[in-house]
């Protein structure tokens, strides 16, 4: 079901003033867009007197973990829980290396909360392990998003499917209502942007995502030092992941069709962790023939995590492949040119059944 009744930026912004204490979360296994837009939420918010309180699901990712000295985030069960939320089989208990292992996590009680805000995500399959409290808790909930596919999850919605990044839709939620934005909460809202845009040379890069990024930067944000902190501090697991990606890349018809298979003893050879994958998925569209790039990633709960990837065709009469109408097919989504889905099953069967939908609508034929 897609909500159609988004409100203004004025309006979401005069909602939130009226709230003093929050819940934030963002989807599992969060990019720069999730964690940049909750960072600078969460400190809108406080500055304005809100107690305000990040909950992840998964650990930051190392290239993001700098963000947490502009807002602290607390991963669910291990280091904070919720009365009243009882934890599935698959809740993550893995806690990050620097959180000290004899601190007793934080509680918090939904009866004192206004409002929930959920960020970058308006789907309850992303929402794990919460989806289920989520839909039966009472309190107040704002979803934020710019994403195409999206579920009746919230009272209020800020749906902007045009904006390049939810970070985007905060900004001028923040213009309207005239709140402050200090430097780091410009160079939060800069990383949401920045990473969705694929540092601003993916097809949603506008006049709008370049005036907001210079506004920011303005304001404060660095592009130079964030690039370094997102793309020039890679592990050396990341490293070998992608050079193992590359080791194992496969093209199908044609060229128009990369797919990438990675088992889950991979992780181990490398000395990579599943946050490595991030972005992984895009660097098959750098072959001048490739359309659509699929990565296959097995998870150590069953579940095959795919990321689907499409570009606008460089040649006339090439098709403009939908990856989020693919996506939805197994209960994913995303945008038009890139989606995820999760499928139960073996890396096999998970690749037959996607590639299956591609293939329909690729060529077979070089021109």
């Amino acid at each position: 079901m897609n909500p159609t009744k988004s409100s203004s930026f004025e309006t979401v912004g005069r909602l939130l003033e009226s709230w003093r204490r929050v819940l934030l979360f963002s989807h599992a296994k969060p990019d720069g867009d999730a964690l940049g837009s909750l960072a600078a939420m969460h400190r809108l918010l406080t500055s304005r007197g809100v107690a305000a309180t990040i909950v992840t699901f998964d650990p930051i990712p190392g290239r993001y973990s700098f963000l947490q000295s502009y807002a602290p985030m607390s991963m669910l069960g291990p280091e904070v829980t919720i009365v009243g939320y009882k934890a599935g089989a698959n809740q993550n208990t893995k806690v990050r290396a620097s959180a000290p292992d004899t601190k007793a996590p934080s509680i918090i009680d939904p009866a004192t909360l206004d409002g929930i805000i959920v960020l970058d995500t308006c789907t309850y399959n992303q929402l794990d392990p919460i989806a289920d409290w989520l839909r039966h808790t009472n309190i107040p909930k704002l979803a934020i998003d710019h994403h195409v596919t999206r579920d009746e999850l919230a009272d209020h919605y800020l749906i902007d499917e045009s904006a390049a990044a939810t970070s985007l839709i905060i900004y001028d939620v923040v213009r309207a209502v005239d709140w402050l934005i200090d430097a780091a909460t410009a160079a939060a809202l800069f990383v949401g942007i920045a990473t969705d845009t694929g540092w601003f040379h993916h097809s949603n890069t506008d006049s709008r995502v370049f005036a907001a990024s210079s506004d920011l930067i303005q304001r404060g944000a660095n592009p130079n030092a964030l690039y370094e902190h997102l793309y020039q501090r890679e592990t050396t697991g990341r490293f070998l992941l992608r050079a193992a990606v590359g080791k194992r890349l496969e093209l199908e018809c044609d060229g128009r069709l990369a797919l990438t298979m990675l088992p889950k003893s991979i992780f181990a050879e490398c000395g990579a962790s599943m946050a490595d994958t991030e972005d992984l998925v895009n660097e098959p569209l750098r072959i001048r023939s490739v359309l659509v790039s699929l990565m296959f990633v097995e998870q150590d709960n069953g579940v095959i995590r795919v990321g689907l990837r499409s570009r606008e065709p460089l040649e006339s009469g090439m098709p403009d492949i939908d990856v989020a109408a693919i996506a939805q097919s197994f209960g994913g989504g995303g945008h038009r040119r890139a989606a995820g889905a999760r499928l139960t099953g073996t890396l096999a069967d998970a690749r037959a059944r996607v590639t299956r939908l591609v293939m329909d609508s690729l060529p077979t034929r070089s021109p």
